[in-house]
């Protein structure tokens, strides 16, 4: 049977998941070797909300992204090898080898613009944004960042601006706890987004539970809003990371974090993993046979 067969039991974005989480392990053994040069920094945990918000960007749209983009430059990518070439720093690369990783941005597939500046990509969105309004259209400015950049100042004037402006602007905010390797509870104090969003009159919406069906669904609902009212929204997302801050996983022989790609591609058996929800979904004997044809169609990364 082929992945176009299956694909009539599963979704174009389930697909995508399990294929999103197939490229990242591979990436994965390769950091394990010390191949690139640059960080990389991975998404594992993260397919559903990476392939939901790509489903909902168009390549006219905007998209700015954190150093935390690997996962959403391989979606986007026409072919995710020129990713890999990328962080090789070769002229193949997605970026003719000029940019690595932690500012790699995409423009022909939307991908305008990411930035390793914590909170930075905030202020650069609501410029993208201002001018998308000026100029008309009903194209929109996605941005992603994370329960990190909450702690800075940028994050707090950007919402205010945008609002201010009425500019069409998605903010999403992957919070997955962690900021490096302090989490919400050692480093600060509690921030109620979705208070601060009322606070300023900004709608606010909150995903959960790693289930790509059900978050393509409402940021389509989600998305067609803001292109008709074009006003800004704030979408929360709750997340685990699955692997280390950046480089391989297992970083080092004590590393309590696992990730091998002999073992399959569930890191974690429960909810928190997005491919686990697709198991769940399906059940064992149908996620596998889909999981082993996916890991049958190679593509070549120019790995050993």
């Amino acid at each position: 049977m082929s992945i176009g067969a299956l694909s009539v039991v599963m979704s174009h974005e389930e697909v995508l998941v399990i294929k999103l989480r197939m490229w990242q392990m591979r990436i994965n053994e390769e950091l394990k070797k010390k191949r690139f040069n640059v960080p990389v920094h991975l998404g594992l945990g993260t397919e559903a909300l990476v392939v939901a918000i790509s489903s909902i960007v168009s390549n006219k749209d905007n998209l700015l992204l954190t150093h935390r983009n690997a996962a959403f430059n391989l979606v986007r990518a026409n072919d995710p090898r020129s990713v890999v070439r990328e962080y090789e720093l070769k002229s193949e690369g997605v970026s003719f080898g000029q940019l690595g990783s932690m500012n790699l941005s995409n423009p022909e597939f939307g991908v305008v613009y990411s930035s390793s500046i914590l909170a930075n990509n905030i202020s650069v969105a609501c410029g993208f944004a201002f001018s998308r309004q000026i100029s008309g259209g009903d194209t929109i400015t996605v941005a992603l960042t994370g329960d990190g950049a909450m702690e800075e100042g940028a994050f707090y004037e950007g919402l205010v601006f945008a609002k201010s402006h009425k500019l069409p602007l998605l903010l999403v905010v992957d919070n997955n706890n962690y900021s490096m390797a302090s989490s919400i509870l050692q480093r600060r104090c509690d921030i109620n987004l979705e208070s601060f969003c009322q606070s300023i009159d900004i709608s606010y919406f909150k995903l959960q539970g790693n289930d790509v069906t059900n978050y393509v669904s409402k940021l389509s609902e989600i998305s067609k809003g803001l292109r008709k009212n074009m006003s800004p929204i704030v979408v929360e997302a709750n997340t685990i990371l699955l692997n280390q801050h950046a480089g391989p996983t297992p970083g080092w022989p004590t590393d309590p974090m696992t990730v091998d790609l002999s073992n399959g591609l569930v890191i974690a058996e429960n909810s928190s993993d997005p491919i686990f929800v697709l198991k769940a979904r399906y059940g064992f004997d149908t996620y596998y046979h889909f999981e082993n044809m996916v890991m049958a169609t190679k593509l070549d990364f120019g790995m050993q």
